[in-house]
Parts: structure tokens; C-alpha cells; sequence
């Protein structure tokens, strides 16, 4: 039994891996067959491991073709980035007096890893989104809710399977988020920001990249 289940623990895991990573890209066609002579396993785990990816919204199942990536349009996607802005937000708020100085510096290793990726290649934007949730993660893990951290880890799943901030991201937002990254660390460590303001600049930082990927000339704010 255990080896039954390790094994569709597995295969749940490397189809979603490469749903995040674009490996199944969005609006691509998942078919068990395939997926199942890729992974050497027969259909019923890659059955139950797209059942659960349904449930994630990873997947969209379709009458008369099946499995899906999801895609997300324009207002779909924004919605999204609204939801990781006032969560992220709150998460910052409640994890600012238990950021250890040891997250700061990991935060800021990273967030100097992404900056020297400003200008970079395409084939390194998947690095470069890796990096960069991989810096909010840091610092909002702090936050003393889990399910609070898992809200914005399913979040980041989603977008990350859609490929937007991927294609995007990059090249209209990078160089000006590591900016904003270094300043959130400078309230951080300054121990003076008041926690709403903290929250405010948190929330704005991830509703910019709407602004700068949809070329819009005012603001997004969420009230």
C-alpha cells in the first residue's frame, strides 16, 4: 500500500512540476496515455494526480477533450495579482516583528540575485520568477498563520502555471521590483514603519507589476 501510494504521490508531483514551469504550457492538452508512457506508471495514478490538480485549479477538464491547463485572460490574471497584493499585504504585516535578521539576508541575497538578472535572456525568465517568489516567501513565511501561507503559496501556483508574470514579468517589471524589494527591507530593518504602512507598500509593490505589464498610467490600489 505505501509503495501505491508513493508512487502516485510522485507522479502528482512531476506533472504538476512541469505544469508550474511551462513545461505543460497553458490551454495544452494533457493526455493520460502520454503522460502515463512518459512517467513509466500506468493511467491510474496520472488519473487521480489530474483529479487533484482539478482541484487546485491547475486544471481545467473539458467535455470531449478532457484535461487542460488553465489559461488565464488579462482580467483573470489581474484579478489574481489583487488577491496575492492583499494577501501578501496582510501576511508582511503579521510576519514584520518575527523576520529574523538571518530571512533579511537571505531576502537580500536573493533580491541582489534577481537584480543581476536585469536584462537577461528570455530563456532565464524562469529563474528569474522562481527568485522572485522565492524572495516573498521568505519574509511572508514569517507570518504566524499557515493557512495564511498556504493561501499565497496556491496563489503563486496559479500564477505561475499561467505563464503570465513568465512572459512578462521580466522584461516590463524586474528592474524596477528589486528597487521596491530593497526599500521593504529597509522599512523592515528600520523597526519605525508602522505596520499599516508596511502593509500599504506591500500591497502597491504587487499591484505595480499590473500597472507596468498592462501599460496603464494610474495607479491600482485596493481600498
Amino acid at each position: 500500500m505505501s509503495s501505491l501510494l508513493s508512487k502516485h504521490e510522485s507522479v502528482y508531483r512531476s506533472i504538476r512540476e512541469r505544469i508550474l514551469t511551462g513545461v505543460y504550457g497553458p490551454g495544452e492538452r494533457l493526455v493520460l496515455s502520454a503522460i502515463a508512457r512518459d512517467l513509466d506508471v500506468s493511467p491510474v495514478p496520472v488519473r487521480e494526480a489530474i483529479r487533484r490538480l482539478e482541484a487546485e485549479n491547475l486544471v481545467t477538464f473539458e467535455r470531449n477533450v478532457g484535461a487542460r491547463v488553465n489559461t488565464l485572460d488579462d482580467e483573470a490574471w489581474e484579478q489574481l495579482v489583487e488577491m496575492l497584493a492583499l494577501l501578501d499585504g496582510y501576511a508582511m504585516r503579521r510576519a514584520q516583528c518575527r523576520i529574523t535578521p538571518a530571512a533579511l539576508g537571505e531576502a537580500q541575497r536573493l533580491n541582489d540575485a534577481l537584480r543581476a538578472h536585469a536584462g537577461g535572456p528570455a530563456d532565464q525568465h524562469g529563474e528569474v520568477m522562481a527568485l522572485h517568489r522565492l524572495f516573498h516567501r521568505t519574509l511572508y513565511a514569517n507570518s504566524d498563520n499557515r493557512y495564511l501561507v498556504e493561501s499565497l503559496d496556491s496563489l503563486w501556483d496559479r500564477i505561475d502555471a499561467s505563464r503570465v508574470l513568465a512572459s512578462r514579468w521580466p522584461a516590463h517589471r524586474l528592474a524596477s521590483a528589486v528597487d521596491e524589494h530593497d526599500e521593504l527591507l529597509r522599512m523592515i530593518r528600520s523597526g519605525e514603519v508602522p505596520p499599516d504602512e508596511l502593509e500599504r507598500c506591500t500591497r502597491q509593490h504587487s499591484l505595480n507589476a499590473i500597472i507596468a505589464i498592462r501599460g496603464r498610467k494610474t495607479p491600482v490600489r485596493l481600498q
